[in-house]
């Protein structure tokens, strides 16, 4: 249970915002089968990117580090704007005495809650911009922290099969009782090519977290046959992951599988599945 607490603390402190802190958390199983790749090509990361989007409804469930599960719900309306309802939790950490005893007097739960509001617009037909706010609650035991955070995205068609996409994520401030801390931005530019005679899209990102540079990869089959794979990399000098999934068509419907390995086995492999539907 001791891995569960320090996790779930340390997720807790940091609210998503480098070793761990750079461990993609699964708010979905398409996010988390790139590595989190995808400023240039995936909305869930780049605000920007929300008019390519189909109108759909989605459901991801999500294992993250230990038995830290949750799931998150979105929806895309019609007129492209995004709300979303995210939770994480765990529920049997140990609680002791003072005193070292081998049972415990009790347990206790942690809990993430999030909310998400993302709007976009065009300027032209080659250039969007977009906007993501998303407020939090985190509660420990008789602790409990809130915040909110907004992320500013540009994307810039460059040709038929090239864009380039800028991002600035996690402008805004977490509080507590007696506690006020501002968040530390992230900036990230990133390229995506769509390698039509192939049935490959290559994305790549280059985000800039806490002064440290990570390079993420994402490489994704685009074939007509109702399957595809999708394979993801991070890499920086102090960590690094590599992802896969699959991701099943079915008419109105998508069925996406996300596995992420890490650089430290011992603290379990995150995974989601996602369920979309699209109107």
């Amino acid at each position: 249970m001791k891995i569960k607490l320090t996790i779930f603390v340390l997720f807790l402190s940091l609210s998503f915002p480098i070793g761990l802190k750079a461990l993609v958390i699964p708010q979905s199983a398409s996010l988390l089968s790139s590595s989190g790749t995808g400023i240039s090509n995936n909305y869930q990361v780049n605000p920007a990117l929300l008019l390519n989007e189909k109108t759909h409804i989605s459901f991801s469930k999500n294992i993250w580090l230990g038995d830290v599960s949750g799931q998150k719900i979105c929806l895309i309306s019609k007129n492209k704007t995004y709300f979303s309802f995210e939770t994480l939790s765990v529920s049997d950490i140990e609680l002791r005495d003072e005193i070292a005893n081998d049972t415990p007097i009790g347990f206790f739960g942690a809990y993430w809650y999030a909310l998400e509001f993302n709007k976009a617009m065009a300027f032209n037909d080659n250039f969007n911009f977009g906007y993501k706010v998303k407020l939090n609650l985190s509660k420990l035991y008789t602790d409990s922290m809130r915040g909110y955070t907004l992320d500013l995205g540009i994307n810039k068609l460059i040709s038929d099969n090239l864009s380039m996409g800028f991002l600035v994520k996690n402008i805004g401030k977490e509080y507590s009782s007696n506690l006020e801390v501002n968040n530390t931005p992230s900036y990230g530019l990133g390229l995506n090519y769509n390698l039509d005679d192939y049935k490959i899209i290559v994305s790549s990102d280059l985000l800039n977290q806490d002064n440290e540079n990570f390079i993420k990869l994402s490489i994704q089959s685009n074939l007509n046959i109702g399957l595809n794979f999708i394979f993801g990399l991070t890499h920086s000098k102090s960590y690094k992951d590599f992802s896969i999934g699959l991701k099943l068509d079915l008419r109105d419907w998508s069925i996406i599988y996300g596995n992420l390995s890490h650089d430290n086995a011992t603290l379990g492999n995150p995974s989601s599945i996602e369920i979309k539907k699209y109107f």
